[in-house]
């Protein structure tokens, strides 16, 4: 062996004895090479697997496992055999020229879309007959780039365990109509024969017959033409958790859905309920939007409860086209994996209690367009809160009451930032005079404008000092630091939002008002009609709440804030929040605000007088029950002092 190649390699040889050389060396590689089918298999990847195979994602791989093949034998008589590569090489059919004779045998794959019109039609790779490519493992792998058609190209594949076989294509179903796709597979065999002495036979296209555990010495003329299917039918719904925790997609027609939950897939939910699940996919139609519920398991048990009147139940695979889809698979029934949630299919907000290997989590969106502005503010926000141990999904839950004029709504503080109350058709305005909230406040504020002239690039926040920030836009916050009161102590479950530093906090709104929310979670309120909530410390949070969106605000107390400006075209892009405990002024008509008793040498006034009394009578309404809690009665009893002239 080793004699012989050096002879192969010195002195050159010329190109018809080169290539008689890479064919014989060749052929002692593919010496024990066995037959592989003379069918092409051709899969869709990623699929489920069924009668059909069903594809979800848009993503999808064709592979061919086995290309066509080139056929030969020696005589007339003999049987066809599956040509290696290095017969091919010598003698085999090539050529891909659209000019030239086009023998070369290949695989083409179409594919095809309901309408019957094609998506993709992919032939099979020209490759490597080179003296590299026939020693290479695998043997004879595709060129890289493939070259350009000519005379010489081989498309087939080749018989051995060692050679390369098949391809595989790429085919983009984004956009594409749901359905039935149908796969055709045209397999262009060819064969020859070819004595060891004389002219070799014509390539003709063909497959030979196959005998016993190979092929006879007959063959049939023509491609070999062979169909599969596969069922596309991607998500018609995804819904995304704001927090990024998770997400569902759903099917309307079938109804189905799945959900991931920190990182984890549940099953895929399909078909009637089970006996005993306690409910299953509802469907309903409305003229318009609705609000999302604070409790999505009892607006399933009860839709009546939380969707509005003009609400229809429907099947959509009878033509209605719905708007809110309740799903009810509740964990404590069905296992340990479970969902109950209230979608909105056309914005895409949604609640939903998601259960995964009895972890669970409140899953909830404001809808894709409304999640763009508010994401990164609800984020920081969840990310302070969650360092005091409190949860922000169940608190966005807590139920609230809305007073519209002479009516009055209950919603959720989710629906108060669903909601836009100045420009949203037949949505909740809000309204709310001057008033007094006491408590655990929540306020975030964002405003885009692109002209009036640009902010600096600035921001600041209760965790990094100075702890202030002065804006430099005509609205958002304006935060102070009190250096001269008492910090409060830390202690109990909400000591770190209770305690720390006394800040006073005024915003203004101001033109393009992205978000501008403001409620107390828990506390009391002076706004007519509102009741008492729970005080501070009480937990779980559970507290009757009163929403607005205040034109002006003005806060006293601790807790946990982020203010931020950045400059955009010739204008500004501000975003605020607040999850303070203490006082809260809205829209405050008088000329001093809390700000004043900062100032030790203000001289209490009429209007100041006023101001204070207002504010006093809401403390005095949440210290009576605290004399238990010694960091709260601190809190509410040093502003009570400070308020007091």
């Amino acid at each position: 062996m080793s004699k012989h190649r050096r002879r192969r390699f010195t002195p050159p040889l010329l190109p018809a004895r080169r290539l008689g050389a890479v064919a014989m060396a060749a052929a002692l590689v593919a010496a024990c090479a066995a037959s592989i089918p003379a069918q092409a298999q051709t899969t869709v990847t990623p699929n489920e697997a069924g009668p059909i195979p069903l594809v979800r994602d848009s993503a999808v791989t064709i592979k061919v496992d086995v290309s066509a093949m080139h056929y030969s034998r020696g005589t007339a008589t003999a049987n066809y055999t599956q040509a290696s590569a290095a017969t091919v090489a010598g003698s085999g059919c090539k050529g891909d020229n659209p000019a030239g004779v086009d023998l070369s045998p290949r695989t083409i794959v179409t594919v095809k879309n309901p309408n019957n019109a094609v998506v993709l039609t992919t032939t099979s790779p020209v490759r490597d007959l080179s003296f590299a490519g026939l020693f290479g493992n695998p043997q004879s792998p595709p060129l890289s780039p493939q070259p350009a058609p000519s005379d010489t190209n081989y498309r087939g594949d080749f018989s051995g365990s060692g050679a390369s076989h098949g391809f595989s294509a790429q085919l983009n179903l984004a956009g594409q109509p749901a359905g039935t796709y149908t796969v055709t597979t045209t397999d262009i065999n060819t064969y020859r024969t070819k004595p060891l002495f004389g002219a070799a036979t014509p390539c003709i296209v063909g497959t030979p017959v196959a005998s016993g555990t190979g092929f006879g010495n007959t063959a049939v003329a023509g491609p070999k033409v062979t169909t599969t299917t596969f069922e596309y039918r991607p998500w018609a719904a995804t819904f995304k958790d704001v927090f990024g925790k998770g997400s569902v997609s759903a099917n309307i027609v079938p109804a189905e859905f799945k959900f991931t939950l920190d990182g984890t897939t549940s099953p895929i939910f399909t078909g009637p309920p089970a006996p005993g699940t306690g409910g299953a996919t509802q469907f309903y139609a409305l003229p318009g939007g609705f609000a999302l519920p604070s409790d999505p398991a009892a607006c399933v048990a009860d839709p009546a409860s939380c969707l509005p009147a003009s609400a229809v139940q429907c099947v959509p695979s009878n033509g209605c086209t719905p708007r809110a889809m309740l799903i009810n698979r509740p964990a404590n029934v069905v296992g340990a994996t479970g969902l109950v949630g209230v979608f909105d299919l056309s914005t895409k907000a949604f609640v939903a209690h998601a259960t995964i290997g009895g972890k669970k989590r409140v899953l909830m969106s404001l809808g894709t367009a409304n999640d763009a502005y508010y994401a990164s503010v609800l984020n920081q926000l969840a990310t302070g809160a969650a360092a005091k141990g409190i949860d922000l999904p169940t608190i966005l839950a807590t139920q609230v009451n809305v007073t519209t004029g002479g009516q009055r709504t209950s919603l959720s503080l989710l629906n108060g930032l669903q909601i836009d109350p100045s420009t949203a058709a037949g949505g909740v305005q809000i309204a709310s005079n001057a008033s007094v909230q006491a408590g655990i406040v929540l306020n975030i504020y964002s405003s885009l404008r692109l002209d009036g002239g640009v902010c600096l690039t600035q921001s600041a926040s209760s965790s990094t000092a100075p702890a202030r920030f002065t804006r430099s836009a005509p609205d958002g916050y304006t935060v102070t630091k009190s250096d001269l009161l008492p910090a409060v102590p830390s202690v109990g479950p909400l000591g770190a939002l209770v305690g720390g530093p006394i800040y006073h906090i005024t915003g203004k709104a101001g033109t393009g008002v992205l978000v501008n929310t403001s409620a107390a979670i828990i506390g009391v309120d002076t706004a007519a009609n509102e009741p008492n909530g729970y005080p501070v410390w009480v937990s779980p949070f559970l507290s009757g709440v009163h929403t607005v969106e205040p034109k002006t605000f003005d806060f006293l107390g601790t807790g946990t804030w982020s203010a931020s400006e950045k400059p955009v075209v010739n204008g500004c892009l501000v975003i605020d929040f607040l999850l303070g405990a203490g006082v809260m002024v809205y829209n405050n008509p008088l000329p001093v605000g809390l700000g004043t008793i900062f100032d030790p040498l203000t001289t209490p006034s009429p209007a100041a007088e006023q101001l204070t009394d207002a504010v006093n009578s809401a403390i005095t309404d949440a210290v009576l029950p605290v004399a238990s809690n010694p960091a709260v009665d601190s809190l509410l009893g040093q502003l009570t002092g400070l308020l007091n002239p």
